[in-house]
């Protein structure tokens, strides 16, 4: 009776996750005996081994739990690849590349965002373009006003109209 209660429909092993956590681990070791090279110094005045030589431990770390808990837990099998999805992003990206000095930071995070947040289903167009204006608003905080950055809001489309 034990043997068919393991049985469930659409149900596998994570083998990716178990692949990704050795991975991990095989790159943390090669990094961190790279950083053993450099001198480490201390806490107070740390060597430029220090900071490689912890991440890699880290990145070892993370690799030991995600291998361990992919061969021990189940998951549900794939479904299909999200084509709507993975096209949207794809394009947000390009749209970014050819037009970022065009339309200026604001119009081109808003347009991003708002294709990106399209591409997962739960979101309505009134949802996503929450999220773009939200993005917008966050990158104009951070970029210009927090780090005062020389960044044309809106690009040469807009003509000489410049917003502050």
């Amino acid at each position: 009776m034990a043997e068919f209660n393991n049985l469930q429909p659409n149900r596998t092993r994570s083998r990716p996750d178990f692949l990704a956590g050795l991975t991990f681990v095989a790159i943390a070791v090669v990094f961190g005996w790279g950083a053993t090279g450099y001198e480490m110094g201390q806490l107070i005045a740390m060597g430029p081994g220090f900071v490689p030589l912890l991440l890699s431990i880290m990145l070892g770390a993370l690799g030991i739990a995600l291998a361990v808990f992919g061969r021990s837990e189940s998951v549900d099998a794939p479904g299909a690849l999200p084509w709507r999805g993975a096209a949207l992003v794809c394009v947000s990206l390009v749209l970014f590349g050819a037009y970022s000095r065009d339309l200026g930071l604001l119009p081109i995070v808003f347009l991003c965002g708002f294709l990106t947040a399209l591409a997962s289903p739960q979101n309505s167009i009134v949802s996503a373009g929450w999220i773009a204006a939200a993005l917008s608003l966050l990158c104009w905080l951070v970029f210009k006003v927090g780090l005062g950055l020389s960044l044309p809001l809106l690009g040469p489309v807009f003509g000489s109209y410049q917003i502050y």
